[in-house]
């Protein structure tokens, strides 16, 4: 059976943002405790499953998009294999998600807290050709390699969608804080801006 996933895979960055219902969703439900842990549970095993998950992940995004590549220094023909700065940031995505899921344990208030102070800061890079629709590449990538890894050792369909269904919840919740943080930040910047040219 395909994964829930499958439907999106190999398209293109510009049509990202339709997926209205599922990956990117602007409709944000709770987390529920059941959610939370089967998350929880099931994420060492995953990770024992996939050592390089988010290696894979990350290296996934940057060939979907060439402004990703572009905002890290390389060219649009150039390998990210290659450059071990891009490289390196895999290693600190991956310390990020553990620190959600397994230190704060999908506390709703640290998890919020820490992702939108996250997504506040990457404002800072900006000037780097950095856009909030790179998480939108990034989930959804990260969305199908898990996809891929449940159904690489489970067989019992209704539990492996249900996890899918579960990882998806949390990644979007993730991101969908991150975007909250960048956002705020932006008009704040902006509102600053504005106020700034008034007085001139």
């Amino acid at each position: 059976m395909m994964g829930l996933l499958s439907s999106i895979r190999g398209k293109k960055e510009k049509e990202v943002p339709v997926i209205a219902s599922g990956i990117g969703s602007a409709q944000i439900a709770p987390i529920t405790p059941k959610t939370k842990k089967l998350v929880i549970h099931e994420w060492p095993k995953l990770l024992s499953q996939s050592p390089d998950l988010f290696q894979e992940i990350w290296l996934k995004s940057a060939t979907r998009s060439t402004s990703i590549k572009q905002a890290f220094g390389m060219s649009d023909n150039e390998n990210p294999t290659n450059n071990a700065a891009f490289l390196g940031l895999a290693t600190t995505i991956q310390a990020y998600f553990h620190k959600l899921i397994v230190t704060y344990e999908l506390n709703d208030e640290l998890v919020r807290d820490s992702c939108v102070q996250l997504g506040a800061r990457h404002v800072d890079f900006t000037s780097r050709v950095f856009h909030s629709h790179f998480w939108d590449i990034f989930l959804v990538c990260m969305a199908e390699k898990i996809d891929e890894t449940l159904s690489a050792y489970m067989s019992d369909e209704d539990k492996k969608n249900e996890l899918i269904i579960a990882y998806q919840r949390v990644i979007n919740a993730i991101v969908h804080q991150m975007r909250a943080g960048y956002s705020d930040r932006r008009k704040q910047q902006m509102g600053g801006v504005k106020a700034a040219n008034n007085d001139f």
